[in-house]
């Protein structure tokens, strides 16, 4: 089986929603949104390979003109997929974020020292963090983030707000600079995780992105899927497109 590009399947009685690239799991978010079914200033838990915090996705032509779901199909359709938190920072729907990322080359996604944030071209960026938005933690798997998901540092992300999951199944292939040759982590671990992340909060909603690229292909991204819609209750068969 070949995982078209344009590949969105949901479970919307599950708030679950899966795409192939990353980059729609921001329509997802905004529709939930606009939907009333996510409240504003949601926090997000972002677990993937890489951290996706590229900013300039707050440039995408359209993103602070939305008003309607044909608005949010088009604004995603302009991201790419590692820069689509950032906007949702920007529209107010997603306000802190928990990274949990393997991804090795960047330490801190919340440091901002060597940034010159009084470019032009930092206004916006400048401006969302002077309202105190964008601020979170970073973990490098999520066996750190479950031995201090307890800690008042966590607690002041989690409580009184909404939760949305963000899940790229490219986090449970090991880091491998050459994308042809991804190994899995154990299936075992893998299913271990994914009841953990299951489990751990009722979120108000999960986005999933598929990734077959980053994932070693077609063949490992299915193995993943599947072991996701087993450990999550799904039947693909049943899934929507969206």
């Amino acid at each position: 089986m070949i995982i078209p590009k344009n590949f969105r399947n949901c479970f919307p009685e599950k708030k679950i929603y899966i795409s192939a690239d990353h980059n729609w799991a921001f329509a997802a978010w905004e529709l939930h949104k606009l939907a009333g079914k996510v409240k504003p200033n949601a926090t997000l838990i972002h677990i993937d390979a890489h951290l996706d915090d590229i900013w300039d996705g707050l440039e995408v032509e359209g993103l602070f003109d939305i008003e309607k779901y044909e608005d949010v199909f088009d604004v995603a359709g302009k991201m790419k997929i590692e820069n689509f938190i950032w906007p949702a920072v920007g529209t107010g729907t997603i306000d802190k974020v928990i990274y949990i990322s393997q991804y090795s080359h960047i330490e801190d996604p919340f440091d901002f020292k060597d940034w010159n944030l009084f470019h032009p071209e930092m206004k916006l960026v400048k401006e969302i963090l002077d309202k105190g938005k964008y601020n979170g933690l970073r973990y490098w798997n999520l066996e750190e983030f479950l031995m201090k998901k307890d800690s008042q540092d966590v607690k002041d992300l989690t409580e009184k707000t909404d939760l949305i999951l963000d899940l790229d199944l490219d986090y449970f292939a090991k880091e491998d600079i050459d994308t042809a040759t991804v190994s899995l982590m154990d299936e075992q671990k893998i299913i271990d995780n994914l009841i953990s992340l299951k489990d751990l909060y009722p979120w108000s909603l999960i986005t999933v992105s598929l990734s077959p690229f980053f994932c070693g292909g077609d063949d490992n991204t299915i193995y993943l899927y599947e072991l996701f819609c087993e450990v999550f209750g799904l039947k693909p068969e049943d899934a929507l497109e969206w």
